[in-house]
């Protein structure tokens, strides 16, 4: 058990082998409720920084790895539980380059299709194919409408300020 405190100065044991995906707290996503939000079962803001809060974490969880959301911060996430790479329709645009699903919600990424799929590879994850491999050039329109149904994990695809549309 990892030992925490929750942003109202309650004590709060966390298992760290429960835990999906952490990133420190955006003010005006999070409403300044802590340092790091952390979600497992259930989202929990805590007190500590978020690579503090990671390194607890790994102890209880070695798998534990990180990407990089659009803003540029770190996001830790379990590599078992994810699904991945999901290709996004614009790569570079606001940063986003890849996505992947972990705990039923997409999390947008810096990083390639390949670097996300070398992730969760190694981590025992579900590995998808990569843009271009057979299986993706037979099957846009069902990945069009699998896109359509999953949440985001952060507001705006997780960017922090989103760039001005072309032309604007």
């Amino acid at each position: 058990m990892i030992n925490l405190t929750q942003s109202n100065g309650d004590a709060l044991d966390l298992d760290g082998t429960t835990v999906l995906r952490m990133r420190k707290t955006v003010a005006h996503w999070d409403n300044d409720l802590g340092n790091t939000l952390v979600n497992s079962a259930r989202a929990l803001f805590v007190m500590e920084e978020a690579s503090a809060v990671a390194a607890l974490v790994k102890a209880e969880l070695p798998g534990l790895d990180s990407l990089t959301q659009p803003g540029g911060s770190p996001v830790w996430f379990n590599p078992a539980k994810s699904s991945g790479p999901i290709p996004v329709a614009s790569p570079g645009k606001d940063g986003i380059n890849s996505a992947l699903d972990i705990g039923g919600k997409r999390q947008y990424v810096r990083e390639t299709p390949e670097t996300v799929r070398a992730k969760i590879e190694a981590g025992g994850g579900d590995v998808q194919p990569l843009p271009g491999e057979a299986f993706w050039n037979q099957a846009v329109e069902a990945v069009k409408d699998f896109f359509d149904g999953v949440e985001d994990w952060d507001p705006d695809r997780g960017v922090e300020t989103p760039e001005d549309p072309a032309g604007s």
